[in-house]
């Protein structure tokens, strides 16, 4: 089954196996030409970032560096790039993925996965060895991204998963920032006040449902892990760390293994963060590097730091959350996306009656109280998963003198020192209720089942425009 991404169809079947690793689904998208190659040689200072970003602003597929200069191992980047992709992990369309989400969270926690007939082999290898990746141009030095650390609360027992970006600063030492906001943080202050180290596993290349999942926020009651077995319908096997016994998927590609040190902070950064701006050195924990392991043949994931990947996997849990706290309020909602950026987010609502989109927007804004700053509400005709369809809706459908609200002074997330994101913004650019007739669409029959390829000869343009 050849799929093109973004059009709306899952990746995989109904009730095929859901890929229980990092180089299954690769296996899989390969088959299916979905995984870009890269065979020459490319630099990790710079070059292999640039060559990522340029895919995500052209084909935007999955890509595989073969040979990276001065590595032992190949890396994987945009894995999870875009909302077609994503939704083919979870089995279901794009503009079912909020709803699924949603449905998933509140659904029975599977029973325990049955152990592989035989776990991978792990060997013992130096930090040097790892690719070490320098992603933009004042970054201090090479960094981790797609770095889930796994830790365990040490009142609760519950098992947390959540990234965090490790400048690399020798193969003994780590330095993360924990935000203050985050499980991590908390089961690391709660340490910290025994003035004991905390032991963690850095995990790369998990199974692409986990890595979803160590995206959202669960809370401090509920691992991460419950929320990839939800959204899989069945649990990950996992075996527990050569040192510290934490559980990891038994197909992790490396692990590294250490302890977050009591009451020590050092320099690290600047980095280009999530928004695309430096964050400037600041005093963060450090994480003393104990053992370092990777499969056999393993495959390297690097996340492009507020790249169309980190935005999706960012994204996509609040658009689920969202979808759910709106739900409650406005049953007739239809679809939620929170791309590209997580802090606008646009809710399809079906329901026509006069206050349902302004009630959508505020119990958007209700539900996610962190990132989201800017909500528009738009009718079922449109896609809300184009950006071209939303903003015409805006431009046809909203008056902005009266179609447009602020709510002042609500604070966003906690990095914002000069409140720069402070405040929210609703748009309602749904019909008019009282002459909704007035905005029906124009159509073009049969538009959809044209074929540009049995109309116009592909050797006289580029493959990509079809």
């Amino acid at each position: 089954m050849h799929v093109e991404c973004g059009k709306g169809r899952p990746i995989r079947q109904e009730g095929d196996e859901v890929q229980t690793s990092l180089r299954a689904y690769l296996n899989d998208l390969e088959q299916r030409r979905q995984l870009l190659t890269v065979r020459r040689e490319v630099d990790p200072q710079f070059e292999l970032n640039a060559v990522v970003r340029k895919i995500q602003s052209g084909p935007n597929l999955p890509v595989l560096f073969e040979r990276v200069r001065g590595c032992t191992y190949p890396v994987v980047s945009n894995v999870l790039g875009n909302y077609g992709l994503v939704a083919g992990v979870l089995g279901v369309r794009i503009g079912e993925v909020a709803r699924h989400w949603a449905e998933r969270m509140s659904a029975p926690v599977p029973e325990d996965a049955e152990s592989p007939d035989r776990e991978p082999t792990l060997e013992e290898i130096p930090l040097s060895a790892i690719p070490h990746i320098t992603f933009s141009e004042k970054d201090a030095g090479p960094y981790l991204t797609a770095s889930v650390v796994v830790a365990r609360d040490p009142q609760s027992g519950v098992v947390n998963l959540s990234y965090h970006r490790m400048q690399i600063v020798s193969d003994s030492e780590l330095r993360c920032r924990l935000s203050t906001s985050g499980d991590l943080f908390r089961i690391q202050q709660m340490m910290e006040t025994r003035n004991e180290p905390l032991d963690v596993v850095v995990a790369i290349g998990l199974p692409p449902i986990v890595n979803l999942a160590a995206a959202t926020t669960a809370g401090p009651l509920v691992s991460e892990y419950d929320v990839a077995a939800r959204l899989a319908g069945r649990r990950f096997a996992t075996r527990a760390s050569p040192m510290s016994a934490l559980p990891v998927p038994v197909t992790t590609e490396f692990l590294i293994e250490g302890q977050i040190l009591p009451g020590v902070r050092r320099r690290e950064g600047p980095f280009g963060e999530w928004m695309d701006y430096y964050v400037p050195p600041t005093d963060n924990h450090v994480l003393s590097i104990k053992k370092v392991y990777a499969r056999q043949s393993a495959i390297f994931y690097a996340i492009s730091s507020g790249s169309k990947e980190e935005l999706v996997m960012s994204s996509m849990p609040i658009a689920g959350l969202v979808f759910n706290g709106i739900r409650t309020w406005v049953p007739s909602v239809r679809d939620v996306t929170c791309f590209p950026h997580p802090q606008f987010c646009v809710v399809k609502v079906g329901d026509a009656s006069e206050g349902q989109a302004r009630k959508a927007i505020l119990a958007a804004f209700g539900a996610e109280m962190n990132r989201m700053l800017y909500c528009v509400a738009v009718d079922e005709d449109v896609d809300i998963h184009d950006w071209q369809d939303f903003l015409w809706a805006m431009a046809t459908r909203c008056r902005p003198d009266q179609d447009i609200f602020q709510i002042p002074g609500v604070p966003s997330f906690a990095r914002d020192p000069h409140r720069v994101h402070w405040g929210r913004l609703g748009i309602d650019a749904t019909k008019p209720v009282d002459h909704a007739d007035a905005f029906e669409r124009k159509k073009v029959p049969g538009m959809e089942a044209i074929d540009l390829r049995e109309y116009i000869d592909s050797s006289e343009s580029s493959p990509t425009n079809f």
